[in-house]
């Protein structure tokens, strides 16, 4: 039983249980979910999940109406609440060259993914979770296409508020971040041995990034592009801005 879990059921100094605030009973119950659906899956019902965190299926039913519930809890606790503020700020500073605003930005979003948040996302996806595809969502406004935004323009070309993001623009912005998030994968989930400071992990992927990635976005807008790469990005209605 992890430390979370053992929070849920907390007691005083003669074995009693306490009686916890409301909001942190439920703040624990959901970090508590959020490890047992890392390690075990989401096929887990709550009466397991309840008999994992050593508290009754009654007392989650107080805090949580449905175990559909309990999940979009631990979603928005997991993926939605830990976006920081001052990362789009980060972002969006084009008076900053850009190799410092991308690796200032994934220093520190590296080092907020978790082994919890890596394997929740995993699972997610191969459970049939609909969160990856709103992460995914989110991911589109709130990364690749500021990062997209930037490279037009160092590269002079029109913003995306002129022009819309095209499919080959976000495959070249998957690049680097799915170089990034290599990175937590290999940590959390294959168990490589990484530094816990990854600086000069992100420093090469950056570099190595932004060597080539102007003159790619330039060819994109070449009417020699492959026409698949060069269709609009299409964008979800109810697109969710906060990964």
């Amino acid at each position: 039983m992890s430390d979370t879990q053992r929070s849920v059921q907390e007691r005083d100094p003669a074995g009693q249980r306490r009686r916890l605030p409301g909001e942190r009973r439920r703040a624990l119950i959901v970090e508590a979910a959020a490890e047992r659906f890392a390690a075990q899956g989401f096929g887990l019902s709550t009466r397991e999940l309840a008999r994992g965190m050593g508290v009754t299926q009654a007392l989650l039913y107080r805090y949580f109406p449905s175990k559909e519930a309990l999940v979009e809890a631990v979603f928005e606790a997991v993926f939605v609440d830990r976006w920081r503020p001052e990362w789009s700020e980060r972002l969006g500073e084009h008076k900053e060259p850009l190799e410092n605003r991308l690796t200032r930005f994934y220093e520190s979003f590296l080092a907020s993914r978790t082994a919890v948040s890596m394997r929740l996302f995993m699972r997610g996806a191969l459970d049939g979770q609909a969160f990856p595809e709103r992460y995914t969502r989110a991911l589109d406004e709130r990364i690749l296409r500021p990062v997209v935004d930037a490279l037009r323009q160092d590269a002079g070309l029109p913003e995306l508020a002129r022009e819309p993001l095209l499919n080959g623009e976000r495959e070249l912005a998957m690049v680097l971040h799915g170089g990034i998030v290599f990175l937590a994968i290999r940590k959390h989930i294959y168990g490589t041995p990484l530094p816990d400071d990854c600086a000069e992990h992100v420093l090469l992927q950056v570099r190595t990034f932004l060597g080539g990635a102007p003159q790619v976005l330039q060819s994109l807008h070449s009417p020699e592009s492959p026409q698949i790469l060069r269709m609009p990005v299409l964008r979800a209605p109810d697109a969710i801005t906060r990964p």
